[in-house]
């Protein structure tokens, strides 16, 4: 392949990581999963500019050439040995619903790549990574396995830990992002073997450069539908859902709409804080994810202190015996203040042959109704 040839396939994933890496900072709201990555994509960057320039003063004889090749080519296998490395971090927090994957447990997980790194710092004197000939031009090195390995480990035990994950998950929806994000390392391992086969034929960088794309717009499309506080899918997404079963025959099909709220929400609010609130809020989604996780369930946060669960494919026997166990869930829930009262949730229960001549916002209005009905028995207990 000729050089100008390899420079244009080179230089529009790299033009794109760029814009990408601008608008993340505007579109993505701000985490250690959104840094890490943003960091991805300055990584993925550098491996392309240090993977063209190595490839254009390959076999040149300029004075300088021969320095400036051992630094090209060590930072190109560097810079990808440790993206893999981040991208192993980054799909394990995605996996474990995390906080972000730092601290003495990342740098264990790192092993691999320091042991690398400490072969690449010695390969100028030993050559065990990579050589240079007499002419300049770039020799794999007896050791170079050591970088693949290490590389293709990581990205590999990245898809292996996510569907480990995805099986112990109890929402459909978590195990469905865990798949997902399994599904990432699929482009770049398939790039790397390419490589590996065609040497002279740049893929690994191309294919890399997509799965990030692809990451990229995922995690927008989640942020876009997804209830910030609670992890549940916001108003928006339900109102969509909505639309979607309108278009469908959901009349003919076995669906439950239960719509809920926290009784005595406000007093919560004014007697401890918003913080408090916000905490209890999130607990109540957990048991939700807990109850209804592992059925053809849709959640969603209504507003507020209000949450819509739409279940299918349940009798009524089913749906009640869900309820309770939601109620007990809720009710045994240990948000710091026990003592004072134990938190109790109104719940709204429609079913599809109930609105047979009805349409889902009607179902959801009469859903609203016998909820007001279960908060005034509440009341009276």
């Amino acid at each position: 392949m000729d050089t100008v040839t390899y420079l244009q396939i080179n230089l529009i994933p790299m033009l794109a990581l760029l814009i990408m890496r601008a608008n993340v900072k505007y579109t993505l709201t701000y985490s250690w999963r959104s840094r890490a990555l943003r960091f991805m994509m300055v990584l993925l960057v550098g491996v392309f500019f240090t993977n063209i320039t190595g490839r254009y003063f390959d076999g040149g004889q300029m004075p300088g050439t021969r320095v400036f090749l051992w630094l090209s080519n060590g930072f190109c296998l560097g810079l990808l040995a440790f993206m893999a490395y981040i991208w192993y971090l980054y799909t394990r927090d995605v996996a474990e619903n995390g906080i972000g994957q730092r601290g003495t447990g990342a740098l264990k997980l790192g092993i691999p790549f320091f042991i690398f790194a400490a072969l690449l710092l010695t390969t100028p004197w030993t050559g065990i990574i990579f050589s240079l000939d007499e002419q300049n031009f770039y020799v794999r090195g007896d050791g170079y396995m050591v970088y693949v390995v290490v590389t293709f480990g990581y990205v590999v035990a990245s898809s292996v830990h996510a569907l480990r994950c995805a099986k112990k998950e109890e929402q459909v929806e978590r195990r469905l992002e865990c798949k997902t994000a399994a599904g990432f390392a699929i482009l770049p391992v398939c790039g790397g073997l390419l490589q590996m086969l065609y040497p002279a034929v740049e893929f690994a960088g191309p294919f890399t450069a997509a799965s990030v794309l692809m990451v990229y717009l995922d995690v927008q499309q989640r942020q876009v539908i997804r209830d910030a506080l609670t992890g549940l899918n916001n108003r928006g997404r339900l109102d969509q859902y909505l639309l979607e079963m309108e278009e469908q025959n959901w009349r003919g099909d076995s669906y439950h709409l239960l719509l809920m709220d926290v009784d005595q929400f406000k007093k919560i609010n004014d007697r401890f804080g918003h913080m408090t609130g916000d905490h209890v809020l999130r607990l109540v989604a957990d048991q939700l994810k807990k109850t209804f996780g592992r059925t053809s369930s849709f959640l969603a946060r209504y507003g507020g202190d209000e949450f819509v669960v739409i279940l299918k494919g349940k009798n009524d026997d089913e749906v009640a015996a869900y309820i309770e166990a939601l109620r007990r869930g809720i009710a045994g829930m240990n948000w710091g203040e026990r003592g004072t009262w134990n938190i109790v949730v109104s719940i709204g229960c429609v079913k599809a042959e109930e609105a047979a001549d009805q349409s889902i916002r009607q179902m959801l209005e009469l859903a609203d109704a016998r909820m007001y009905e279960d908060k005034k028995k509440n009341r009276k207990k």
